[in-house]
């Protein structure tokens, strides 16, 4: 069974140390220990964590708050606040990022290992039970150059040319067009298979497959789509860059 992945952001050394070993023995895998917002922000692009612990007081530019609303605007995924600062104001701001958690230090390795197994169950039950008005589980049935999803009992039509882009959500894969968002009974690897005789389609990390036509910039480790920055890997960067070159 796939450990549950964790972005640690925490400034004190010593704690994240501790942390790292505490949460190794409770059976979860840190998939990156940082300081600082900015550096947590390059590191959630890249290994795409099941859940962000985060401490309020970090270093550089952001504070854990600030950092949560800009990991958020990427993905969203459950974020734990850790903080020494327990005052009603700290606590407000973070209650505008709607944190899964809000641990206040120090805390029982109980309470730690409960508030994640709570986070992550609330996650899968809101991910296996996609909400009516902006999911619905679909069937994609795909041709020349549109596909018919299946939307309760009817097909509805969605152009290739409309697609934004998809992304893996375990055995099934998220479909965005400008107007709304489908859950696709299909793996994000099946439906790469089945795009991949169309260009415009192209796979830039494991979890997205992008519209190369609805790209709006290109970042360092980012592209932007509609608004959304999503990961991309160095390989498919270098053969995006070298596309476009072409064109």
């Amino acid at each position: 069974m796939k450990k549950i992945s964790i972005l640690l952001v925490e400034d004190e050394p010593i704690i994240a140390a501790d942390l790292e070993d505490r949460l190794d023995e409770m059976g979860f895998e840190v998939v990156y220990s940082c300081t600082s917002g900015e550096e947590a922000l390059i590191a959630f692009r890249e290994h795409l964590p099941d859940l962000v612990l985060l401490d309020i007081q970090l270093e550089g530019e952001w504070d854990g708050i600030q950092t949560a609303g800009k990991l958020l605007e990427i993905r969203s995924v459950p974020i734990i606040f850790l903080t020494s600062n327990a005052d009603e104001a700290t606590f407000n701001r973070a209650k505008s990022t709607q944190p899964a958690a809000y641990l206040s230090k120090p805390f029982r390795g109980k309470d730690l290992k409960h508030a994640i197994e709570l986070a992550i169950t609330k996650k899968l039950a809101l991910t296996e039970k996609p909400s009516k008005t902006e999911k619905e589980e679909s069937d994609a049935h795909l041709y020349s150059d549109r596909l018919f999803i299946r939307v309760k009992d009817r097909m509805v039509r969605i152009y290739l040319q409309e697609i934004l882009w998809l992304e893996a959500d375990d055995y099934y894969c998220k479909m965005a067009t400008r107007e709304r968002e489908y859950l696709v009974t299909q793996t994000l690897k099946q439906m790469f298979e089945s795009l991949s005789g169309i260009p415009d389609f192209m796979r830039i990390h494991r979890s997205y497959i992008v519209n190369i036509r609805h790209i709006e910039e290109i970042g360092d480790q980012f592209v932007v789509v509609s608004k959304k920055q999503i990961p991309i890997n160095k390989a498919a960067k270098d053969e995006l860059l070298t596309l476009l070159h072409k064109i």
